[in-house]
């Protein structure tokens, strides 16, 4: 069975995402797996920091079913796919996205990940990076790329 890794930030094009996974799934008969890292939050990073000076983000506070707000979101984005007979995963991790998502699709290898573009311009990725651009030079298997819609 074929497997599709979605990374999912839960923004505006999330939805996109999971319609292309759909069409993408159902010819392939592959299996979804609905991913959403959060990130972990820096307290201060001094000028030539490294990677130790980030803390983890706190626990996430856990709902009265023991699903965190995050794994709870997944699974109501997994049911409607559910109910058209597609095999639909949902992963909630805290971590570094282009870490987690390259190490999750080699986890479970995965035959594509299908990632969303937010269309920032170019002065954005200067200064932060792009999840994209980071999955694409490290992935070991394809990745699709969604843009976003424009206005």
């Amino acid at each position: 069975m074929k497997t599709l890794l979605v990374p999912l930030d839960f923004s505006d094009i999330t939805d996109l995402l999971i319609e292309k996974a759909v069409e993408i799934a159902r010819p392939l008969e592959a299996k979804i797996v609905l991913l959403h890292i959060v990130e972990p939050v820096a307290n201060y990073v001094p000028v030539g920091a490294t990677m130790d000076v980030i803390a983890a983000v706190p626990p996430i506070a856990e709902t009265n079913e023991g699903v965190t707000g995050h794994e709870k979101h997944l699974n109501e984005l997994a049911e409607p796919l559910r109910a058209m007979g597609l095999e639909v995963e949902g992963i909630s991790l805290v971590g570094l996205a282009v870490d987690d998502i390259v190490d999750q699709a080699a986890k479970r290898k995965a035959d594509f990940i299908i990632l969303g573009s937010h269309g920032h311009g170019a002065l954005y990725h200067l200064f932060s990076g792009s999840v994209v651009t980071g999955v694409l030079q490290r992935a070991g298997c394809p990745v699709i790329v969604v843009p976003a819609k424009k206005a």
